[in-house]
């Protein structure tokens, strides 16, 4: 018995979320608030849920394959390892493919770079100046953009994740909705500046309470200089 493709298994998958319709939709739209709101800090939970729930979709088709190695493992017992190891590994790629977006933006950017200079008179590579300069701005801009991937990844997921709650709420086919139209183009842009303003904030205000647990309440030390020492 030959083994389902994969664009087998995603248009079994869409269909089966057409099916389920509002219900998926309202959890979907719960993930893409949360993505919305706090993504730089969920994204790595969300992620583990989505991989959660793709493994509960795979497991009757892992189910058999376990059966054919012998394993004495109840329907349940697959189910439950194979949405916790989908789930381990959709959080862990997430968490690598920012990495990775991070490592390629800066190759490309001081690759261009350095060609363009290399063209008006500047050999950046042959200067011991300007290659530390260079180094050094590398090392500052990967930090910045580490910062901001998570922010960019999660508006991303959660402007997706709203156009597929609404097809599901209204009974659209999923297959109506192309990711790289320019109509969906238009439709994700709003909510994924939205986002990154929502999640600048956020991190405002969860440095305010990292800043905190080290800065004392200034009436909590006015008040102990009103005590006098034995």
């Amino acid at each position: 018995m030959s083994q389902p493709s994969l664009q087998e298994m995603t248009s079994n998958l869409a269909v089966k979320m057409e099916e389920m319709g509002a219900p998926l939709g309202m959890a979907i739209l719960g993930l893409s608030i949360l993505l919305f709101l706090q993504g730089h800090r969920r994204l790595p939970l969300v992620s583990f849920i989505i991989g959660a729930s793709i493994g509960y979709y795979l497991s009757p088709q892992v189910t058999p394959l376990v059966e054919e190695f012998g394993l004495s493992l109840t329907a349940t017992q697959v189910t439950g390892i194979v949405c916790f190891l989908v789930g381990m590994v959709l959080s862990a790629l997430v968490r690598l493919s920012t990495r990775m977006l991070t490592s390629a933006f800066i190759f490309v950017t001081f690759s261009t770079g350095i060609q363009t200079l290399s063209n008006y008179g500047f050999d950046i590579e042959r200067s011991n100046l300007w290659s530390g300069l260079a180094a050094l701005a590398a090392f500052f801009l990967t930090m910045g953009i580490n910062r901001l991937l998570p922010m960019i990844v999660s508006a991303i997921f959660a402007a997706y994740g709203c156009l597929l709650a609404t097809l599901l709420f209204t009974g659209n086919p999923l297959s109506t909705f192309e990711p790289v139209e320019v109509k969906t183009f238009a439709l994700m842009t709003p909510i994924f500046v939205f986002s990154l303003f929502l999640q600048r904030i956020d991190v405002a205000k969860q440095q305010e309470k990292e800043d905190a647990k080290y800065d004392p309440d200034p009436e909590y030390v006015e008040a102990q200089q009103h005590f006098i020492p034995l």
